[in-house]
């Protein structure tokens, strides 16, 4: 891997042209769980720029094509949530949100397949005061036409999972599951808003009293209401209400409310399934969240 800075990129990290990087730190960065990341690396040290000694850090974050598993066979396509250029397009389209109050982490710059990103540093963003930020971004962003656009990931993934095989589930966790054409059809009646794809508590830190929120990778359009069952299953918290306060308006209550809990029986059915049938115990209370907020 070439940890050298590009010009260009070293010139916004700087704030300025003619920078010469004197020395420069590689570190590795863990955690990185989407589909297509290859590698992210935090770059730190010292740039002289004129007379001045400038210390910089900066992400490097790398895509690479998704090789194996059930989604391999899509990461060529632009329309699908695992394809795998999405986010260094994303980065460069202008379309991600820049803050004063929901914002992406600022982009240095995009060279081929790899992004120079911000090093955000924060908390864990408070879920309430994410969903409100969520709403009132999705309130006043239009869905783009832009040929990578991911389409409505659940609606992918349920086409490429398996059967629901035998698992020490609720029964009515795979009664769910068998639901899955009724709630998909009502799912396609709804509007349709962009999405970020993987909303969850993961994802989202209160940097500075922004809410900075983390991998652009399943930026796409969806229901109403979708992004919230991803904050809802990481949190155990229930979205609806901050959301529409966000959206002031924007969208029906019904909406939004369908929107969120079919995505979330749907979605919560799955993850369930998943860890059981890979030996792991759902965590306490997970099955009894995903019934008790069902359509």
């Amino acid at each position: 891997m070439d940890d050298r800075l590009p010009e260009p990129v070293l010139a916004a990290v700087l704030g300025r042209a003619g920078g010469v990087v004197v020395t420069c730190r590689r570190e590795p960065v863990g955690g990185g769980t989407g589909a297509a990341t290859g590698a992210v690396t935090r770059l730190s040290g010292v740039a002289r720029c004129g007379g001045d000694e400038v210390p910089f850090t900066v992400m490097r974050k790398e895509v690479r094509p998704v090789r194996s598993g059930r989604h391999a066979p899509y990461a060529g396509d632009p329309r699908h949530w695992a394809y795998w250029r999405r986010e260094p397009l994303a980065y460069a389209s202008g379309l991600l949100p820049s803050g004063p109050a929901l914002a992406a982490p600022r982009c240095h710059g995009v060279v081929g397949d790899v992004m120079y990103l911000a090093d955000v540093t924060g908390a864990p963003e408070q879920p309430g005061r994410a969903a409100r930020r969520l709403g009132a971004w999705q309130a006043g962003s239009a869905v783009p036409d832009v040929p990578w656009l991911a389409g409505h990931q659940l609606a992918q993934r349920l086409l490429a999972a398996g059967a629901w095989t035998a698992v020490d589930a609720d029964p009515r966790v795979a009664g769910l599951w068998r639901r899955q054409d009724e709630l998909l059809a009502r799912l396609a009646r709804l509007p349709v808003v962009l999405t970020h794809g993987d909303f969850s508590a993961g994802n989202l830190m209160d940097s500075a009293g922004t809410t900075v929120v983390l991998d652009w990778a399943t930026l796409g359009a969806a229901p109403v209401g979708a992004d919230l069952a991803a904050l809802a299953l990481t949190t155990f918290v229930d979205p609806v209400e901050e959301y529409l306060a966000g959206a002031g308006g924007r969208f029906e209550r019904a909406d939004v409310e369908l929107g969120y809990r079919a995505t979330l029986a749907l979605t919560g059915a799955g993850r369930v399934h998943w860890m059981l049938s890979r030996g792991m115990r759902p965590p306490d209370g997970y099955e009894d969240f995903i019934l008790s907020r069902a359509p």
